[in-house]
Parts: structure tokens; sequence; C-alpha cells
């Protein structure tokens, strides 16, 4: 007999005393509660903390952590608080549609096997503009082979996921020494454990902050993002063949490339286009990429947005 589905909210939060309510109040306003909700205050100098104590009697839980440990630490120290058998993410800018819950238990009991549960979610700018599907509608791969396509690009967004708490912590938590990344490295592992399991529906709201639209470091994907992707592709070499090893990091370095173009950075973008190249995925693509550098980077410097790849 399955076990019933007790579901604990992970809320990590740095100094976000100024969206925190409304993340909460939509976690309480699910159709189907959640068993607890859990706020990490990851050494935030904000009233953060105060407004996680102030829904105490709607029984959130605050965790204080008095270092910083970033997004991966903060998701970790909230599992560990956690009681919950399955385990619902949600980021303190972000929000839930009523529904989210119940649907996402409804695909748990058909699929109670699954190692990984999301959905689709939609992108607003700070002015309530909808910028449309978090991954512009690209394919959700599911089912066991899913490892493969998340190796090759991201379509798992962080405040959609819900995963069984005990796998997480078998798998170790989020690796705290990523700068960037842990998310996906921790849906890669999910999907080596097991299977995914995806509800269609737009059922989270992302709000994306004109500082997530400007922070951008090249380094960011040679230290932490490639290596990454590149430390997976050693242990599962066996199970790929090098035709699909070279596809997926020609992927991920033509996608590294068109974000770097994308905030102006020509040299990066080059360098990571060219790789691609090197690799022989799409080397068309990537010089028609590089002879177009010039004309997105005035583009650029003209003020005119340009909505950012989501590697």
């Amino acid at each position: 007999m399955n076990q019933p589905i007790s579901i604990c909210v992970v809320i990590p939060a740095r100094n976000a005393a100024d969206t925190l309510a409304r993340a909460i109040d939509s976690v309480l306003a699910q159709t189907r509660s959640a068993s607890e909700i859990v706020v990490v205050d990851d050494a935030g100098t904000d009233d953060t903390a105060a407004v996680a104590r102030a829904y105490r009697a709607q029984g959130v839980m605050l965790v204080t952590l008095h270092a910083r440990r970033g997004a991966a630490g903060a998701r970790n120290a909230g599992i560990a608080a956690a009681g919950g058998n399955w385990i619902a993410f949600l980021d303190a800018d972000d929000e839930w549609l009523p529904a989210k819950l119940e649907q996402q238990a409804e695909a748990i009991g058909r699929q109670p096997d699954a190692s990984l549960v999301f959905c689709a979610s939609e992108e607003f700018l700070p002015d309530g503009k909808s910028l449309g599907d978090t991954f512009s509608g690209g394919q959700a791969s599911t089912g066991r082979d899913a490892w493969k396509a998340l190796l090759k690009t991201n379509f798992v967004a962080t405040p959609t996921v819900m995963a069984p708490r005990a796998l997480l912590v078998r798998l170790g938590g989020f690796d705290e020494n990523l700068g960037v990344g842990e998310d996906q490295d921790m849906w890669i592992k999910l999907a080596l454990a097991g299977h995914l399991a995806y509800v269609p529906e737009r059922l989270v709201r992302v709000h994306v902050r004109p500082k997530s639209l400007s922070a951008y470091r090249a380094a960011d994907q040679s230290r932490h993002m490639l290596p990454m992707i590149e430390r997976h592709l050693r242990q599962q070499g066996s199970r790929l063949s090098k035709a699909e090893m070279r596809g997926i990091l020609g992927e991920r370095l033509g996608n590294a490339g068109r974000i770097a173009f994308a905030h102006g950075d020509l040299r990066h973008g080059a360098a990571f286009a060219l790789r691609a190249a090197m690799l022989g995925h799409r080397p068309l693509a990537a010089f028609a990429q590089i002879a177009k550098a010039p004309v997105s980077a005035f583009f650029r410097r003209a003020g005119m947005p340009r909505r950012q790849t989501a590697l």
C-alpha cells in the first residue's frame, strides 16, 4: 500500500521581505493543503524573518541561517527540517496558482514511483506583462530516459518541482559547491534515479526581476554549468553513444553562446559557438550566430530588450 502523500513546501529566502508574503499566500490558497511550509532565511539583512514569523499561526516554520549558504544550501536546510514525504520547492519571489499542489498530487497518485513531478510555468515582468511559457513552449520530456533530454537542455523550472524527500536526502541534496546550475544538477540526478511526471498546465507564475535579467557572467558557464554537464557525461558515458555526447555538449555550448551574445558578450559568445561547431553541432548555425553577433550587440546598446535564454 502506498504511503499517503504529505507535502512540505520549502521556500529559500534572502532579503525577500517584499515578495515573501505573496509566495506564502499562494501556498495557503491551494485547493490541496500542504502539511508544512518551511521558510529558510539565508542570512538576510532585511525583514524576511519577520514576514515569515507573521505566518506562524498558519503553520509556517522559520529556519534561520546565520551564514549565507546560497539557494542550494537554503533548500538543503529546508529539506532537513521537513517532515513531509514529498518536497515542493517555491522561490520567495514566485507564486503558485491554486490548483498546483492538487494537480501534482493527482499525478503522483497515478505514478507513485515518479522521482520528480513538475508542471509548466509562465513568466511575468514587474509591470505584470506576461513573457509566456518559461521555456518558450519547449518540449518537456518524461519517462525513464528524460535524463538524456535534461543533459541537453533544461525544461524544469525550480518552483514547479515536487520530489520525494527520502530520494533528495539519498542523493545528498543540492550541490552547494555549484555557483549556478545546482537545480539542474539535481533534476538530472533525480531523473537518473527514476522517471519524471509532468502536468502540462501553467500552474506557476515566475516573476522576472530586472536584476535576474541582467545577471550574467560567462565565468558561471565555464566554471560551473558546463563542467557539471561534462561530469554527468563522464559518469553516464557507458549509457550514451559518442554522437549523443557530442550532441548534448554541443547543444549546451550553443546555448551558452546565445546567452553570451544576447548580453553583448561577443568574445565568450564566439568561443562557446566555435566549440559547439567543432563538435559538429549545427556548425552553420554557429557561424551564422557569430556573424550576427555585432547586430545583436548594436540592439543591446540601443536599449532594445531581448529575452534571456535559459541554459
